[in-house]
């Protein structure tokens, strides 16, 4: 028969007293408090009618693992008038009562008003975090993106979305928190005694059932968009998270060793961030394309016949031709895909073997005929059913360009040239981008309208 027993639940400081009264529940079953230490650790004894105490340490932080210098000395009051301290977390002190002629600890309006300071404290930390990145997100991806491709990814738009609904759920339980503060001070003002028993949306429960669909819904988002490796880091930092939470809870250092804590924070981050980078350069192959130009190369080898359009669609074009790029994605919103096709000069099809036994003087005029030389086509296509959709990504792609109209040769809603290579182009449910690298000519724009045209979306 064991004699010890661990229990992991929390509480908040406003169910200060469901905590005592689920302390002294446990000793009446014989099982009584010991230690706070990777969840509460209760040791079997005589099943007693224990009345516990439990109380928020105004001096205390949250970040405590176990009691500090003031915490002792405020144990060493509270035992004079009667209740014996056990153990303490956090700004949490749990006290037994040890005397038939034990007193109040501190007066109700001292007790309101440290359960209130804590909850505050607490409520201004979990709003700042997700009011702060949901701002960098929408910095990045809406409001002044490089690239309209994040409006197309799932994961991107669902983090954005875990953000802002627990911003809206921090908001909520403020809402809860002032209403509940202002009822419990007309009750302190009526004479009657203040109960700490419910959470409200700070409830534990709800917030790790939050917590966990969110972690959820973005490990399957990112397989479903082709990011399957990514979810490896994902699972390696959710239990690299919980083993370092559960050893420190274990260890319980004290404050002035909380710097261990930090540094293995920054270095749980570096590792997450290198294994993401060495995922991503697996499944792409390409790091410096990824994290300097927002774009990858697909781990597919795709032909030419594989692609909507190609340079010898509407010109000649030589043999040395290969897709480059070629990339579709499904959002909430709409598709997109992106595609890049290169011919470089035969003379410059090089292997890299054979490139590096030639001289560097070679090498050199071989790299800048292949600059020189290589006939490239870049085209991204953005398609949408929601008009706000379209001009975004058009406010996004095109932005405050000088553009050459030329809207009747596309028979487009709007259509312009920069720098007579590249075209963009809105129609009602579809924006285009195309890098041909010259003007075309009114035959030409036609060809490469119908290949465009008939690709097939949602398939």
């Amino acid at each position: 028969m064991r004699n010890r027993k661990r229990i992991y639940r929390k509480f908040s400081y406003r169910e200060c007293d469901s905590f005592a009264a689920f302390l002294r529940e446990q000793s009446r079953k014989g099982w009584h408090f010991k230690e706070w230490k990777m969840g509460l650790v209760f040791e079997r004894g005589e099943k007693k009618d224990v009345e516990y105490d439990v109380q928020v340490f105004p001096k205390g932080k949250d970040y405590d693992y176990k009691p500090e210098a003031e915490a002792e000395e405020y144990a060493d009051y509270c035992e004079v008038a009667g209740w014996e301290f056990v153990d303490g977390q956090g700004q949490f002190c749990i006290f037994r009562r040890c005397g038939n002629d034990a007193i109040s600890i501190v007066t109700e309006e001292e007790r309101f008003r440290n359960v209130c300071a804590a909850e505050w404290r607490q409520w201004r930390r979990d709003v700042i975090w997700p009011a702060l990145l949901l701002s960098l997100d929408l910095w990045q991806w809406v409001l002044c993106p490089t690239s309209a491709w994040g409006l197309y990814d799932n994961v991107i738009l669902c983090v954005i979305a875990i953000f802002v609904i627990c911003l809206l759920w921090s908001l909520m339980d403020g809402a809860w928190l002032l209403s509940w503060g202002r009822a419990q001070k007309k009750k302190l003002e009526a004479g009657e005694k203040v109960s700490y028993h419910k959470a409200g949306p700070r409830a534990y429960s709800l917030i790790g059932l939050r917590n966990n669909i969110g972690i959820i819904a973005i490990g399957v988002l990112a397989y479903q968009a082709g990011h399957g490796q990514v979810i490896v880091p994902i699972v390696f930092f959710v239990l690299a998270v919980s083993v370092l939470d559960a050893l420190f809870e274990y260890l319980r250092p004290k404050r002035e060793n909380l710097w261990v804590v930090a540094m293995s924070g920054m270095g749980l981050w570096i590792i997450v961030v290198f294994l993401t980078g060495v995922m991503l350069v697996a499944e792409r192959g390409d790091v410096a394309s990824i994290f300097l130009n927002g774009e990858f190369t697909s781990g597919h080898f795709w032909q030419k016949e594989d692609v909507p359009l190609v340079q010898e669609d509407y010109k000649e074009a030589g043999d040395m031709g290969s897709v480059e790029e070629y990339f579709w994605r499904r959002g909430m919103f709409g598709e997109m895909l992106a595609c890049k096709v290169e011919y470089v000069p035969e003379e410059t099809a090089l292997s890299e073997e054979e490139r590096y036994k030639l001289p560097v003087e070679e090498r050199v005029r071989l790299d800048d005929l292949r600059q020189e030389e290589t006939d490239t086509l870049r085209y991204e296509i953005y398609q949408s059913r929601y008009r706000w959709m379209i001009e975004k990504v058009w406010d996004i792609e095109a932005g405050d360009a000088e553009l050459e109209e030329c809207s009747e040769q596309w028979d487009a809603a709007y259509a312009g040239l920069l720098n007579s290579y590249c075209y963009y182009v809105k129609y009602e449910d579809e924006v285009w981008v195309i890098t041909t690298g010259e003007r075309l000519t009114d035959e030409q724009i036609r060809i490469v309208r119908e290949r465009l045209e008939k690709i097939e979306w949602g398939e």
